[in-house]
């Protein structure tokens, strides 16, 4: 019988080794550490399509201009840019992201 949290996992994985691959050629232009808010600009990526740009990250309202950190719950590829820019809270390392899916899920 498959498991479906180990395929979730596996889907996990993929989404999250593909945004820290995206998070490398990105360049954080703009930061402010007392409110955790950074502009992220979007260089040249040979696998998107989509026009360049900059996104505004706001760690401590836990969103980005990208609306993909609260559309599937998972770090986006300009918040990574941001913990790879300046030392910030350890929850947002992908290797601490990982680990929730460590574990086995229970089915619904």
């Amino acid at each position: 019988m498959i498991n479906v949290g180990h395929i979730y996992f596996e889907n996990t994985t993929k989404v999250l080794h593909d945004v820290d691959s995206k998070s490398n050629i990105q360049k954080v232009v703009q930061f402010d550490r007392n409110t955790t808010r950074f502009k992220v600009k979007e260089m040249v990526n040979p696998r998107e399509i989509h026009p360049l740009g900059k996104f505004v990250v706001r760690l401590d309202e836990q969103c980005c201009d990208c609306r993909k950190l609260k559309k599937i719950h998972l770090p986006c590829s300009h918040v990574l840019a941001t913990s790879k820019h300046v030392h910030i809270s350890p929850h947002y390392r992908l290797d601490v992201v990982m680990k929730v899916y460590d574990h086995k899920f229970d089915k619904l």
